[in-house]
């Protein structure tokens, strides 16, 4: 027999155990994604907050579990509708964050980083500890998976720039009956080790190492990441889009419960050479041209 033909033989073989062993890990993520999508159901049915924390405890152990699982990456989990899963564009990582509901409208925020477990990003799975008590705005310091700015996360934009990578967060926060929050949080991996937090904004967020927008909890306001929206030159750029918020009267400047979005008034913001460029009175009907 000639080395060629031993070589197609061993391959015949070995090709139904690989066969079976990727369907064994199809069929348990499968079984745990149902195990995860009924645990999710039956957090908020305890009526105190005790027994939802007690309920999102077991959910989180077993979803740690599963996570740790060789494997894991690759599955998508996208029956899970109470849970946030965002991939990294390139495909390094993905953002897991949920929330739990508590009495008097307040929010707890859980999460994890996933990543591939290759080059840079050789740790496999990074728990967020929602620190919101504690961290309150600090806008203007960097804070790590353990000192969390909690936050549901539902767009994640990448960024190259001499060299380094610029991930970022578009989030909604409750925190309070009285607010919501939307959140601008730069992510970037230093050692191996997410940081949320980046000095990458153009004035008037200049000074900030995040932005927060915080607005009564009796309104919504969007925030959203529009593809090939504003003209800068002779191309089309992505750009965040946003309503601009003002307090409901001059005498309640700075009470964040009175703030609502203006009526079609919108800010945006585009990447540009490491930074995010502020744009004032952007037509959220239609793409812009820069000057």
């Amino acid at each position: 027999m000639t080395f060629s033909i031993r070589c197609l033989v061993l391959l015949c073989l070995l090709m139904p155990v690989r066969v079976s062993a990727e369907n064994t890990d199809t069929l348990y993520f499968r079984q745990a994604e149902d195990t995860l999508v009924a645990m999710a159901g039956r957090i908020i049915e305890p009526a105190d907050d005790y027994g939802r924390l007690k309920m999102n405890e077991a959910f989180y152990v077993f979803f740690e579990k599963v996570l740790l699982r060789e494997g894991s990456f690759r599955y998508p989990f996208d029956s899970l509708g109470t849970v946030s899963l965002l991939f990294s564009p390139d495909r390094r990582f993905r953002v897991i964050t949920w929330y739990v509901p508590l009495s008097g409208q307040q929010f707890k925020y859980f999460g994890f980083i996933q990543t591939a477990g290759c080059g840079l990003l050789e740790k496999a799975l990074f728990a967020l500890e929602d620190a919101t008590g504690s961290v309150c705005w600090r806008q203007d310091q960097e804070l790590y998976e353990d000192q969390w700015y909690g936050a549901f996360y539902y767009e994640l934009i990448h960024h190259q720039h001499a060299g380094d990578d610029l991930y970022t967060l578009l989030g909604w926060k409750g925190d309070n009956p009285l607010t919501r929050k939307r959140v601008i949080e730069p992510l970037v991996f230093e050692g191996g080790r997410p940081v949320f937090g980046k000095p990458v904004f153009d004035h008037p967020y200049g000074e900030g190492w995040r932005v927060v927008f915080e607005y009564s909890a009796r309104v919504s306001m969007s925030l959203l990441y529009e593809h090939d929206f504003y003209h800068t030159g002779d191309s089309l750029v992505p750009m965040i889009v946003f309503d601009r918020l003002a307090p409901a009267s001059e005498n309640l400047v700075g009470h964040r419960q009175f703030y609502k979005p203006e009526v079609n008034i919108f800010d945006g913001m585009y990447f540009d050479k490491g930074r995010w460029v502020f744009v004032e009175d952007v037509d959220a009907r239609m793409p812009r041209t820069g000057d």
